[in-house]
Formats: structure tokens, C-alpha cells, sequence
């Protein structure tokens, strides 16, 4: 059994490794500014700099908020897109919405929780 010393989900600049708007277990500290996060049973070193920390397990949706760019073809001008997502507490499963819903049930695991709305990612 893996002790948990908190939950970390990622910055920006480290969203290529954590899946955006979802907690991992951090699993280990270190003196040098440094924690490890299991990621699909895998461990993780990331900067604590690279990440948010928080003492409880997270029992409500996040919501993500992308901006990209369209790349222009045929000669016409790209052009901005926002995608918005939800993640799943417990099995980080991404989910659309629609409207602003105060809960959701996962099409995955089945739970229902409710939607964090104070932040975005």
C-alpha cells in the first residue's frame, strides 16, 4: 500500500507528462525541491515549481480550458479555438459538458461528483 502525501496536478509547462486538471498521488518529497506523483502506476520526478499541491483528495470535477490556434490551410488565416473540458476526480477520464452543470457523472467510472467551478486549468 503506497502512502499519499498529498495531490499534485500540473502547470502548463508540464502538461505534455500530467494529464491537465488531474490530481496524482504524490508519493515522495524531496529536500532539493523536487516530487514524485504516480502516474498509471508509474512514478514521476517533477519540479515543485511545475505543479499545485494539495493536502486532500479531490472530490470534484476540474475544468479545463484550452486556447490553440487552427493552423490555416489553402491560404486562409488560422484561427482561434477554445476547448473546454471536464476531468474526472477519480479516474481522470476527460468528459465534454454542456451549459455550466453543478455535478457530473463520469461515462467511465460512474461517479457522480460535483464540478469545481472556483478554477479552471
Amino acid at each position: 500500500m503506497r502512502v499519499t502525501l498529498g495531490w499534485a496536478r500540473c502547470a502548463d509547462n508540464v502538461a505534455d507528462v500530467l494529464r491537465r486538471g488531474a490530481w496524482y498521488p504524490v508519493v515522495e518529497e524531496s529536500s532539493d525541491g523536487h516530487v514524485v506523483v504516480e502516474v498509471r502506476r508509474e512514478r514521476v520526478r517533477l519540479a515543485r515549481g511545475d505543479v499545485t499541491i494539495r493536502t486532500e483528495p479531490p472530490d470534484h470535477w476540474s475544468i479545463v480550458v484550452r486556447t490553440g490556434v487552427l493552423r490555416p490551410t489553402l491560404g486562409a488565416r488560422g484561427s482561434e479555438v477554445v476547448t473546454t473540458y471536464a476531468v474526472c476526480p477519480l479516474c481522470h477520464y476527460r468528459q465534454d459538458f454542456a451549459g455550466k452543470p453543478s455535478s457530473l457523472k463520469c461515462v467511465r467510472c460512474g461517479a457522480t461528483s460535483p464540478v469545481d467551478w472556483s478554477e479552471t486549468c
